[in-house]
């Protein structure tokens, strides 16, 4: 849920999914793309996706 919070500090929404939903331990989270989106957008956040999950520890 921390990763959830961080992304939308950044600009991202990216729902935290946790238990009793996902298994214990298996937490993830939710994005949703459309055709609406742009290549520049999609890129732009995939990039917050992988700056944030460095900041907070979760991608080495």
């Amino acid at each position: 849920m921390d990763f959830s919070r961080a992304l939308f500090e950044a600009g991202v929404l990216g729902t935290g999914i946790a238990f009793p939903t996902v298994p214990e331990g298996k937490a993830r989270i939710r994005t949703i793309m459309t055709s609406e989106h742009t290549r520049e957008e999609l890129d732009q956040a995939l990039e917050i996706l992988e700056k944030t999950a460095r900041t907070i520890g979760i991608l080495g």
